[in-house]
């Protein structure tokens, strides 16, 4: 997941540096709702791994205690 995670930070950057050098526009706004759409992505991945890191850890406990 980590991996996943990675690639849409740097997609991230990339968007965030293009359109600060575009001009306000359709190319502009497009390319705004596709950063997020990424953002919202990458929040979504890391909820998810931070819920399955919880997940591990609840069971390593439990399986500490019995």
């Amino acid at each position: 997941m980590q991996e996943a995670i990675k690639v849409l930070e740097h997609a991230e950057v990339v968007l965030m540096k293009k359109i600060k050098a575009m001009k306000d526009g359709k190319p502009k706004y497009a390319a705004n709702e596709r950063l997020h759409e990424v953002r919202d992505a990458l929040a979504l991945l890391k909820q998810h791994d931070n819920n399955d890191l919880s997940t591990r850890l609840s069971e390593a406990l439990w399986d500490a205690r019995g």
